[in-house]
């Protein structure tokens, strides 16, 4: 696997569980998120899909093309997540070298 973003990880960190896809086209995919890649594609199972026009259907099984991925939500679980606990050490030790080393100004 090629080095990736937080937001690939958290996708493969939210395989098994509940996602909402919306498309650039509108159509709107909710399932269950069996398999993703680094490219966003990914198959969802159990999908119910809400057309543009409000036509709700469901779908066992669906593949969706991750450069046509408007947004995904993901499943609140994952606030917790390892990759968002890494962003969070990495920005606090960021913090802590500008606090160090900046020049402090007096306030008035």
């Amino acid at each position: 696997m090629s080095s990736v973003g937080v937001p690939i990880k958290l996708l493969y960190e939210a395989e098994g569980m509940k996602v909402t896809v919306e498309l650039k086209s509108g159509e709107i995919y909710r399932g269950l998120l069996l398999n993703a890649e680094d490219t966003m594609n990914m198959t969802l199972t159990d999908v119910v899909r809400t057309a543009r026009n409000g036509q709700v259907s469901k779908l066992p099984t669906v593949y969706l093309r991750g450069s046509g991925v408007r947004f995904i939500a993901l499943p609140d679980l994952l606030r917790n997540a390892s990759a968002f606990k890494k962003v969070a050490s990495m920005k606090a030790n960021m913090e802590a070298e500008r606090g160090s080393g900046g020049v402090k100004r007096k306030r008035e």
